[in-house]
């Protein structure tokens, strides 16, 4: 059960590292679509998995669309948003993640009560079909479309977005100048004592965030319930409730961000 449920985190990891590679060479858009392919595809897997073995795999293909997605979505949504409601949409961003944990409690104590773990896992494939059809009608992001030199391609998308000519052309010369800036990348990291100690906190956030065991928790909830005790259906029911406390602290975390900042 340990292997099932932990491949995924592996798939997981390597999507994300193949994503900055995708993004870049084929855009945020295919690269969306791509994950929303993998995310319909792993799920079906999942539901007629014949083995353990292939089980694994097709959680895998799960982790690869985990990863792609959650490293490229809030790129698209930096690149596509106004600047003054950018962070209103990425903190909707993770807020809809926590949502979708939620609904995936409660169709999953729904489908506990006939014992259907294929409709479990294989339920999936509905809002991945609906992410990979809603990402079909969304326009490419600007910034890499001035990457690849399609100037006209980005003006058109940003007059879209913004129903401004000269907001469009304002932003297409502002990403201009962004991209003719020289990257400084490693040097300004080894020079750079305070961007050195951004890095550092990031990280350190992001260990910090695992060390609490909360991903056990999510992953195992069920489990941890029913060694103390509770029946099957309980147990579930009380997983939802851990989705739902979930869903509530983001709300919180989003208030705090508004008003205090970062």
């Amino acid at each position: 059960m340990e292997l099932i449920v932990s491949f995924m985190t592996v798939g997981a990891a390597i999507g994300a590292a193949l994503a900055a590679w995708l993004s870049v060479h084929f855009g945020r858009k295919r690269s969306l679509i791509f994950s929303g392919g993998l995310f319909v595809l792993g799920s079906l897997a999942c539901a007629a998995a014949w083995s353990p073995d292939s089980l694994i795999g097709a959680r895998v293909v799960l982790g690869l669309a985990i990863g792609i997605a959650a490293f490229t979505a809030p790129l698209y949504l930096a690149e596509i948003a106004p600047e003054d409601k950018r962070g209103a949409m990425i903190s909707t961003y993770q807020l809809m993640i926590t949502i979708g944990i939620f609904l995936a409690f409660l169709s999953d104590t729904a489908f506990s009560y006939s014992e259907s773990w294929r409709w479990m896992l294989g339920i999936i494939a509905l809002p991945g079909a609906l992410f990979l059809l809603g990402v079909l009608r969304l326009p490419e992001s600007p910034r890499w479309l001035v990457l690849r030199g399609r100037h006209d391609d980005a003006n058109a998308v940003l007059h879209k977005l913004r129903g401004d000519d000269a907001t469009a052309r304002r932003e297409i010369a502002e990403i201009e100048e962004q991209l003719r800036t020289p990257q400084q990348g490693w040097h300004l990291f080894l020079q750079n004592r305070n961007f050195r100690r951004s890095v550092g906190l990031g990280i350190l956030l992001q260990i910090v965030q695992q060390l609490t065991g909360i991903n056990v928790v999510m992953y195992y909830a069920p489990r941890i319930f029913a060694d103390m005790g509770y029946a099957t259906s309980a147990s579930m029911w009380f997983t939802a409730v851990v989705g739902l406390t979930n869903v509530l602290a983001t709300f919180i975390a989003i208030g705090f961000v508004d008003r205090l900042g970062r």
